[in-house]
């Protein structure tokens, strides 16, 4: 069985991205630009929620003929950050490929993550069945029907052929639906990815651009001023754990991560034995340094966490907050 996604964009209002993720639903694509102008009025509003779902997600910019690569490009970097991967979208009044080719070699050029393109075989057909070589996996689309189901009743009915790739790219992503119900709301675009949430958060990484420090996968928690208690959840496929204040210094006075067998036990003061520990904080705490990240290894098997810290105010002339960031 697949992992399933979906993609929706201001068409579909205020959607409650984060009902959809406890349901079941493991990535997002996000409409974000069109052209050289147009931005999506929900996209900041779904960052922001998929952000706080821990799962992988993705933005996709829609191709439109009427403009350059140039300045297709240069509107995609006001409005989307480098650290999400972009997906070009080419269909109708698109153009060519050559103009996808530009694009993309000029998002890489950039600093993106381009993992996929969505390019339905129809309009691959209609502009005369070009080689795609070199370009990244298609995200293609196609539908056994338009009765709207639950989105894993709906990919029952899709036929193995489907997943045939063209243009020498193989399909990786498969919208597979127009019709799915989701987090209460119908019809939505209904997305599936066969394989691991390791390898889709992979895959999302991969744009065939040398990595950068910019292309780091990160989903911060705000860690406020004073001294605080922050328990975290971590996310699938997180190796390392950031911690970061932007001016002054926070000091660390412990670190604590958690496996799926916790409680276990008890310490000798009584308190819940955790199963895992993370990177030793020295006696008297650790101390990270106005942007100098601490960076620690998450453990094999942790799901959740807690830190121990203070965090002065450095000054009084502005409000500040430190973050701590999942790196994958």
């Amino acid at each position: 069985m697949p992992i399933f996604g979906i993609d929706i964009s201001h068409h579909q209002g205020s959607f409650d991205v984060e009902r959809a993720a406890r349901e079941g639903i493991d990535f997002f694509i996000f409409k974000a630009t069109e052209g050289s102008s147009f931005v999506d009025p929900r996209f900041a509003e779904n960052v922001a929620k998929a952000r706080r779902t821990g799962k992988p997600f993705a933005a996709y910019h829609y191709q439109r003929s009427g403009a350059s690569a140039a300045a297709q490009v240069a509107h995609v970097r006001k409005v989307v950050s480098p650290t999400i991967p972009v997906i070009p979208d080419v269909e109708a009044n698109s153009g060519s490929i050559s103009l996808t080719r530009d694009i993309v070699a000029r998002l890489r050029a950039a600093g993106y993550s381009v993992p996929l393109l969505y390019l339905p075989r129809w309009y691959w057909q209609q502009i005369g069945s070009p080689s795609l070589a070199g370009l990244p996996p298609l995200w293609s689309s196609r539908y056994p029907d338009n009765v709207i189901g639950d989105i894993r009743d709906e990919y029952a009915d899709v036929p193995p052929h489907f997943w045939d790739g063209y243009g020498g790219l193989r399909v990786a992503v498969l919208q597979f639906t127009s019709s799915a119900r989701v987090a209460g709301r119908a019809p939505i675009d209904g997305n599936a990815y066969r394989g691991t949430l390791a390898q889709l958060r992979a895959l999302f990484r991969s744009s065939g651009a040398p990595a950068t420090p910019q292309q780091e996968d990160t989903m911060p928690v705000k860690l406020s001023v004073g001294t605080h208690a922050q328990s975290f959840q971590i996310p699938e496929g997180a190796e390392k754990l950031a911690i970061n204040c932007p001016h002054g210094e926070l000091k660390v006075r412990a670190l604590f991560f958690v496996g799926n067998r916790y409680p276990s036990g008890k310490e000798e003061d009584g308190l819940p034995k955790f199963d895992f520990r993370g990177n030793p904080v020295p006696e008297g705490g650790k101390t990270v340094h106005r942007l100098r990240p601490w960076r620690v290894d998450i453990p094999e098997g942790a799901t959740n966490g807690a830190l121990y810290y203070e965090y002065p105010k450095p000054d009084n002339r502005y409000e500040y907050s430190g973050s701590l960031d999942f790196v994958f």
